[in-house]
């Protein structure tokens, strides 16, 4: 009697942790909501004054606590990241709250990779890396053709 109980407990708890993660598989969408959400798990995970460490672990934990902070709101940081880049590199999103946060979060994970010299790729996914390294290109093109501020 005992191990049914426990096993339906254990499959109760599995079946809801595995279906915040179904939920945070989707890019954060453009809203007040999703920000809110955001904002409310920023909040619950506090980012340290200033990251310890050398580069690598610098990074890797910058990553690691933006993954968390994503799926505690219900999204997927990577996604959300892909998508806010491809929608800036070609023009194509509303400027709101929330697209400017996104990007705001885009650029520093791109200025924290510049700055260490770690290649994107290491800890993020291969598609995903090689596109933030398009947008620093991008980014350094559009600096040369149309200058800084």
């Amino acid at each position: 009697m005992n191990v049914r109980i426990s096993l339906l407990i254990i499959t109760v708890v599995l079946s809801l942790y595995l279906a915040s993660f179904a939920r945070a598989a989707e890019p954060m969408p453009y809203t007040g909501e999703a920000l809110a959400k955001l904002h409310e798990a920023q909040e619950r995970y506090r980012a340290p004054k200033e990251l310890t460490g050398d580069d690598d672990s610098k990074v890797r934990g910058y990553i690691d606590r933006q993954r968390k902070v994503f799926a505690a709101a219900g999204f997927d940081y990577e996604r959300s990241m892909k998508r806010i880049i491809n929608d800036i590199q070609f023009d194509r999103y509303v400027v709101n709250k929330t697209t400017i946060e996104l990007n705001a979060l885009a650029r520093e994970l791109l200025r924290l990779h510049v700055k260490s010299g770690i290649n994107p790729v290491k800890y993020l996914g291969r598609d995903f890396g090689q596109l933030l390294i398009d947008f620093r290109d991008l980014i350094r093109s559009n600096m040369k053709k149309y200058g800084g501020c």
